[in-house]
């Protein structure tokens, strides 16, 4: 049919139609099924990774349940995805990913979502932990310039009753210590030549030889040039893997074969305006905004600004995630802040 042909009323009576379909489909709880069954490219057992599994009925809501004949358990599309037991209407999850694409905060997200924001707080997290899987898959390769990034711990969140410390003004302490102490989160972190960048928590303090081993033994293929100041932890580690090195002398912008650790340095000052947009963020998350702003450089430097949102979209809403009502708020941070905070015994 040529639309062309149709006369001026037939044309109003067929988009009054789809606008009509429009609206159904968009609001039908078996959409978002519908949505991420059209993006799966493998199909599998979400309990034990099989792909021998068989059409078990359909649910309440006409979503094709199946059985998993290795394990016995029966799943559907969206179980352990962003939108197990979702009620997000299509509408409400392009806006989710318009959000996380916009870098909005908790409390703008739910009202441009129009859900209460616990709902927002818990979508938020779950797709930081789809993120965090991405960030487990970075190789870093050629020239890598590598640093630590310090930040002060930050409760925000932690209920009164299990605050490591007591929550007392700073001066009333002596103040802050000066200088990097135990309480402040070490960040190691790097950029290679070709744009990957790699975020971990490796502790608190000043980065030793075990958080550099941790952070980048599996990261760093064995060609590459790490660029770093002159930490003797970063030289035990090249020494210990057989890997070249480059370092920077303190008080100098490159060394004598022309390395420097501009990049790295420019991503740490882009980390922290991005993470001043949240007014502050829980140490025990901070682990998901990480990766989180590795992910969003990535999406920048790889695609075109229009198509982000569904890119953002369609690279998490098939992936699997933890996250759930029990495990929402634990601590992912790898830190032990009543071990941090142990010598503090105040009077109360």
């Amino acid at each position: 049919m040529n639309l062309l042909d149709l006369l001026p009323n037939e044309i109003r009576e067929l988009i009054q139609k789809l606008n009509y379909a429009l609206d159904v489909v968009e609001n039908e709880k078996r959409t978002t099924s519908r949505v991420v069954c059209n993006a799966i490219t493998e199909k599998h057992c979400p309990a034990c990774s099989s792909c021998n599994f068989v059409k078990n009925g359909k649910s309440n809501n006409k979503i094709q349940t199946y059985k998993c004949k290795e394990c016995g358990k029966r799943f559907n599309d969206l179980t352990n995805t962003l939108f197990a037991n979702s009620k997000l209407t299509m509408p409400q999850i392009e806006k989710l990913f318009q959000c996380m694409n916009d870098k909005s905060t908790i409390c703008e997200m739910a009202e441009i979502m129009q859900v209460n924001i616990k709902t927002a707080f818990s979508y938020r997290h779950k797709i930081l932990d789809i993120l965090s899987g991405f960030n487990e898959q970075i190789k870093l390769c050629g020239n890598t310039e590598i640093d630590e990034h310090y930040m002060s711990i930050n409760l925000k969140g932690t209920k009164p009753q299990n605050m490591p410390r007591a929550s007392k003004p700073r001066q009333s302490h002596g103040g802050s210590k000066r200088g990097i102490s135990n309480h402040q989160v070490c960040i190691a972190s790097a950029i290679d030549e070709f744009d990957n960048i790699y975020f971990k928590i490796v502790g608190t303090g000043p980065i030793t030889k075990i958080g550099v081993t941790n952070a980048f033994k599996e990261r760093l293929k064995s060609s590459v040039t790490m660029i770093t100041d002159c930490k003797s932890s970063y030289e035990e580690f090249a020494s210990d893997n057989k890997m070249h090195l480059e370092q920077i002398k303190s008080g100098t912008y490159k060394n004598l074969n022309g390395y420097s650790l501009g990049n790295i340095n420019g991503i740490h000052s882009d980390l922290e305006n991005f993470l001043s947009k949240f007014r502050g963020v829980s140490t025990k998350h901070l682990k998901g905004y990480l990766c989180w702003f590795s992910f969003s450089k990535i999406l920048k430097y790889t695609t075109e600004l229009f198509n982000r949102v569904n890119k953002f979209m369609n690279d998490t809403m098939v992936k699997m995630t933890s996250i759930n009502i029990n495990n929402l708020y634990n601590n992912t941070s790898g830190i032990d802040f009543n071990a941090v905070y142990e010598e503090y015994h105040y009077h109360v």
